[in-house]
């Protein structure tokens, strides 16, 4: 093996080579809807070096950065981090500030410190985004705007390429991306994108193209007899696409697979019933108390490499088994979804607040990380919220203490946007390096005009680090042991 000396300096050669590599609301009328059990935005009128402060010997939550900082509301956000580069990112949201979507789209190139507005070409009213890379770095986007849509971006090009499905069905809603990366998968580069068609009965499907470009096809249906919403989609290193959502008149979580890219589909499993009443869709706690919240599960897979590798993670939000405040579980499944783990709370809090819209990620050496909404600092009045972070070395098994990722509270049940509120979702993507990027929607004061687009990132504990300098440039190399 060797020296130590040797491998310090090759890994800050790594290092280095990576580091340097590097809105008012317009008056709009509601759509035609075959249901009402949608999430469609509710339109109102009257309405220094690249690496930065990402370094520090402790794991911590790095600054809030007011990424829309924009007039009107912005909600329902999401966040990506490009693998080939950790600095660069991109985040959207739901612009409700404007007639058009033309701000809905962020990007940054100094791991999130600064942002910058990117020029899509859309110019009609749209949301519901979601972010994904592929493995060589082009950006990919999917949106709604009363039908289906997405857009990409190669790396080297400077525009956006806007697509509008044809095949998706009366009335997509609540679609999610991604995109499988795995080097050990049949269906590499296959570009997925989940929603449930509200314009017939909520049906289940992805729409799936094998190179996130061309030939984009629209899977069979996914659930077998539910009523869907938040189909979400994820992909393990072998390939297997794990389609996801909640069952809301059923009161169920509902997981399905695909072992051939998404072309047919299995027998639909159980992976949680819920304890709260979902039946009559959105549900009311105090810190969104006129949009309603629903308990979607996020999804995620443990890489190939990994010590739970192949690992299906789902997390949502419910009550427990005494009291009605809401908290954040985790479960998991090793055999394809067929048999699940029991369920781990998540925040450890315990004053009775509530908590709600949760993301998931798993780092490239199998850490897992759960963001969410937490009304802790408000008790028994439970409006104000903070956005708290926790993560799992052991595959799900324990949990370390909540990390607090906010600066200061955000009110959502005043202001100027109570017809949707904090929206219906909130993002969270994980870099090459094993920082952990949130995104959410925030109404602090001062600091945001209405609802905003924040972002942060958060170190867990095993990535503790010394830093160092040359060459100008700030890198940071983990503890080796001599």
């Amino acid at each position: 093996m060797p020296s130590f000396p040797l491998r310090k300096a090759v890994f800050v050669a790594l290092l280095l080579a990576v580091a340097l590599s590097t809105v008012g609301i317009t008056p709009g009328a509601a759509p035609a809807i075959a249901s009402g059990f949608n999430t469609i935005p509710v339109r109102l009128t009257n309405n220094p070096s690249p690496l930065g402060d990402m370094l520090s010997p402790l794991s911590r939550a790095g600054r809030n950065v007011n990424v829309s900082n924009q007039s009107g509301s912005q909600s329902e956000t999401s966040i990506a981090v490009d693998p080939t580069n950790p600095f660069h990112l991109l985040a959207s949201n739901n612009d409700l500030s404007l007639g058009s979507s033309t701000k809905l789209l962020k990007e940054s190139t100094d791991g999130g410190k600064t942002w910058v507005v990117v020029t899509t070409g859309i110019t009609s009213f749209c949301y519901d985004t979601w972010l994904a890379f592929n493995s060589a770095g082009d950006a990919f986007m999917a949106y709604e705007c009363s039908d289906q849509r997405y857009a990409y971006r190669k790396v080297g090009q400077t525009t956006w390429t806007l697509t509008k499905f044809t095949i998706a069905g009366g009335f997509p809603d609540r679609d999610m991306m991604t995109i499988d990366r795995s080097a050990s998968s049949a269906f590499k580069n296959t570009a997925y994108i989940g929603y449930d068609d509200n314009g017939a009965n909520n049906t289940a499907y992805l729409l799936y193209s094998r190179d996130g470009f061309t030939g984009w096809v629209r899977s069979p249906k996914i659930n077998d007899t539910s009523t869907t919403i938040g189909v979400n989609a994820a992909t393990a290193p072998d390939g297997t696409v794990y389609a996801t959502w909640e069952d809301y008149s059923g009161k169920k979580i509902w997981v399905d697979r695909s072992t051939n890219g998404g072309a047919s589909w299995g027998t639909d499993h159980v992976a949680h019933t819920f304890r709260i009443n979902t039946s009559g869709f959105f549900i009311f706690i105090p810190p969104q108390n006129s949009r309603g919240v629903l308990p979607m599960p996020m999804t995620a897979v443990a890489p190939a490499g990994t010590a739970n590798a192949g690992r299906l993670y789902v997390s949502y939000f419910d009550i427990g088994t005494s009291g009605s405040n809401t908290n954040i579980y985790v479960v998991y499944s090793d055999d394809g979804g067929t048999t699940w783990s029991a369920e781990a709370k998540i925040n450890d809090d315990t004053v009775s607040a509530y908590h709600f819209h949760q993301a998931i990620s798993v780092s490239p050496n199998g850490t897992v990380g759960v963001s969410f909404y937490d009304t802790r600092s408000d008790p028994g009045v439970n409006k104000k919220t903070d956005r708290y972070v926790a993560f799992s070395t052991d595959g799900g098994a324990t949990w370390g203490a909540n990390l607090l990722v906010t600066t200061a509270t955000s009110n959502e049940t005043v202001g100027c946007d109570l017809g949707n509120q904090y929206g219906d979702y909130q993002g969270m993507d994980t870099s090459a390096v094993g920082r952990f990027h949130l995104s959410w929607t925030d109404a602090r004061v001062p600091g945001a005009t209405c609802e905003d687009l924040f972002s942060a990132f958060a170190m867990p504990a095993e990535f503790t680090h010394n830093t160092r300098r040359a060459a100008g440039v700030v890198f940071f190399m983990p503890r080796f042991a001599a």
